[in-house]
C-alpha cells in the first residue's frame, strides 16, 4: 500500500510541475494548516463527519512594524448525503496599510471509486475586497509628499475561484488545489505601480497515518507549493495524535524556518491550538521573534450520527 502511495505522489509531482503556468493568486493560509487543510484547498469542506466552527489569528514576524496580521472565521458542514460539503470562510489580512478582507464560500463533493477509496472535488467562491490608504504613508522624515502616494486605493468585489480535488482512503491522502484561478487586475493614477502581487500557485499535498503503539497515531504530511516565477517551497510535517485528544506537531520548511504546533480537544468538543514559527538560517531571525497562531474551534455532531470516525485529515 505504501508503494502505491509513494507511485501517486510522483505522478500528481510531475503533473503539479507540468502545470505549473496555471494562473492564481497565492492565498493566505494556516501555520496550522495540517490540521485545517481546507485553508489550501476546498475539496476538505465535509470531509469528516462533523460540523465545526473555527477561528484564528496569526501575528507575523512579531518585531516587525506593520507585518503581516492575518484573522480567520471559517464554518464547515458535511451535507446530510455524506456525499458533499458546505464551508464559508471570512479572513482579514493586515500588511502595515494594505488591508484585504477575503469572504468565500466552499463545495465538495465526493464520489467512491471502490471499497476504500474516496474522491473530492471542490470549488472555492467569493470576492476580495482590497484598500490601501497611500496618502497615510510617511516615506521621508521630512514629510514632503511623493506624487505616486497621493491616492488612496479602495476596490471592492474583486472575483474569487478555486478549485480543489482529494484522493484519500482511511490511512492516507493526496490533494492539489489552485485557491485562486483569476486575476484581479487594476487601474491606479501611479505609474508602474501595484499592491496586489499576482502569482501563479498550486498546492500539492500528501500525507499517511500510521498506527503506533498505545494507540498512538503519527501522520507525516509533505506539502509542495509551485508558483511560475518563484522556488519551490516545501514543507515536511510529522503530527503525533496522543490518546486523550492531544495533538503535537513539527514543521520544517525550506525557507529555513521551524514550526511546533499543539492542539488540545476538551470533552465538550472545544478545541484549542497553538503554533509557533521560528526562522533558523536567513537573517531576518536576527529582526524579529517569530510568527505565532492562536486557534480556538467547536465541533458538533449536526445530524446526530452514532458513529463518527477520527478526523486525521
Amino acid at each position: 500500500m505504501i508503494r502505491r502511495f509513494l507511485h501517486i505522489v510522483s505522478l500528481v509531482f510531475f503533473f503539479l510541475l507540468a502545470v505549473t503556468q496555471v494562473k492564481g493568486q497565492e492565498f493566505p493560509w494556516s501555520l496550522q494548516y495540517i490540521t485545517n487543510m481546507y485553508t489550501i484547498n476546498p475539496a476538505y469542506v465535509g470531509i469528516w463527519d462533523r460540523a465545526g466552527f473555527g477561528l484564528s489569528t496569526r501575528t507575523n514576524w512579531v518585531g516587525i512594524h506593520g507585518a503581516p496580521l492575518t484573522q480567520q472565521f471559517s464554518y464547515n458542514t458535511p451535507i446530510k448525503d455524506q456525499r458533499s460539503g458546505f464551508g464559508l470562510n471570512v479572513q482579514r489580512l493586515n500588511i502595515g496599510l494594505e488591508k484585504r478582507i477575503y469572504l468565500t464560500g466552499d463545495y465538495s463533493y465526493q464520489i467512491r471509486l471502490d471499497m476504500h477509496y474516496y474522491m473530492r472535488f471542490g470549488l472555492r467562491a467569493g470576492f476580495l475586497s482590497f484598500s490601501n490608504n497611500l496618502t497615510d504613508y510617511h516615506l521621508y522624515p521630512d514629510k514632503v509628499p511623493d506624487p505616486e502616494f497621493q491616492n488612496d486605493i479602495n476596490l471592492y468585489f474583486m472575483t474569487i475561484f478555486g478549485v480543489g480535488a482529494v484522493l484519500y482512503n482511511e490511512d492516507y491522502y493526496i490533494s492539489v488545489s489552485i485557491p485562486q484561478m483569476i486575476n484581479n487586475t487594476f487601474k491606479v493614477n501611479q505609474s508602474r505601480y501595484s499592491s496586489l502581487s499576482e502569482f501563479q500557485t498550486m498546492y500539492l499535498s500528501g500525507g499517511y497515518a500510521f498506527k503506533l503503539v498505545r494507540d498512538l497515531v503519527l501522520r507525516p504530511n509533505l506539502l509542495v507549493v509551485a508558483s511560475a516565477g518563484k522556488p519551490l517551497y516545501f514543507d515536511a510535517a510529522a503530527l503525533l495524535y496522543f490518546p486523550g485528544n492531544l495533538q503535537a506537531g513539527l514543521n520544517l520548511r525550506s525557507n529555513g524556518a521551524m514550526c511546533l504546533s499543539g492542539q488540545y480537544t476538551f470533552r465538550n468538543n472545544l478545541r484549542i491550538g497553538y503554533a509557533a514559527e521560528y526562522f533558523l538560517l536567513p537573517d531576518i531571525h536576527k529582526y524579529q521573534i517569530g510568527t505565532y497562531e492562536f486557534f480556538v474551534g467547536y465541533d458538533f455532531n449536526l445530524y446526530r450520527r452514532k458513529n463518527t470516525r477520527n478526523n486525521y485529515f
